[in-house]
């Protein structure tokens, strides 16, 4: 942090600078920096302000990105790499067959992101819905359930949950996948009767899909997370068994704020692809 570098970006004097902030604190009558031998440091005063500046910024930002967007047709989602992948990428392909004046800018991110705070029109939220200051559509509901490539299926005769206790077992070992881990999906499905073999364990998503369609072994698949044209070719369910959560994935957006027209017609489409996109 420095008075120089402040100078530079803003194109002024280092001294101009400095008596600005010396009026400001004059003003407040608080010490905005603690003043050092060619340090600074902000007071508590000095944080408090800071986070007020650069939430303003960041409002005046958005602000600014929905204004130029009002006579763009672009609209900007936000969705986790798992669902971009496997689950929004086709129905954006299929959805600019039928709107093809209509652009979508996909920003794939693991970390859930604020449609206050980023420049987004919409996102895809996995949880319980309850988000203060969100607008939200569910998608579906989560519903997991074991998956194996044909050859695996033919070479292991599963037909009860009793029987992954044999098979070699794929993890998705993500810290924000617990529902999606088999000691979670045995225990509610009533299959789990002792130590459950995981022979591999994967932090990405994408790398468990390919080892299931390799054939090395059972994984756990959402009802979104497989493409329609894999189904029953690619992969297979062993056993009519799904386990249903409790969460799902929604379609937020900030709350008080106006949709674009694609915005619009991208959301109301994106919900009828997801009553027909399920693997049920």
């Amino acid at each position: 942090m420095s008075f120089t570098k402040a100078a530079e970006e803003l194109h002024l004097s280092q001294g101009a600078v400095s008596r600005q902030i010396q009026v400001l604190e004059e003003r407040m009558g608080v010490p905005l920096f603690t003043r050092r031998h060619k340090e600074i440091q902000l007071t508590r005063a000095g944080l408090i302000f800071h986070q007020a500046i650069a939430q303003s910024l960041n409002t005046i930002r958005r602000a600014v990105t929905m204004i130029e967007a009002l006579d763009t047709s672009t609209v900007t989602i936000a969705a986790s790499n798992a669902m971009a992948n496997f689950w929004l990428m086709p129905a954006i392909f299929e959805f600019s067959t039928q709107h093809p004046n209509i652009d979508i800018r996909v920003l794939a991110s693991n970390s859930p992101v604020d449609p206050w705070n980023e420049p987004v029109d919409l996102a895809i939220r996995y949880g319980d819905g309850h988000w203060p200051n969100l607008a939200k559509v569910k998608l579906f509901d989560e519903e997991i359930f074991p998956v194996c490539a044909p050859s695996y299926q033919n070479a292991h005769a599963i037909k009860i949950v009793q029987d992954l206790m044999e098979c070699e077992l794929i993890e998705y070992a993500s810290d924000s996948a617990d529902s999606n881990s088999w000691d979670t999906w045995l225990a509610h499905a009533g299959g789990q009767h002792g130590p459950v073999r995981k022979n591999l364990a994967l932090s990405n998503y994408d790398l468990v899909y390919r080892a299931a369609c390799s054939g090395k072994g059972v994984a756990l698949a959402w009802a979104y997370g497989v493409p329609e044209e894999d189904r029953g070719t690619l992969l297979v369910r062993p056993l009519d068994v799904s386990v249903k959560t409790g969460l799902g994935e929604y379609i937020v957006y900030a709350d008080t704020e106006e949709l674009s027209a694609p915005a619009k017609i991208f959301l109301s489409w994106l919900i009828d692809f997801a009553n027909q996109s399920l693997w049920s």
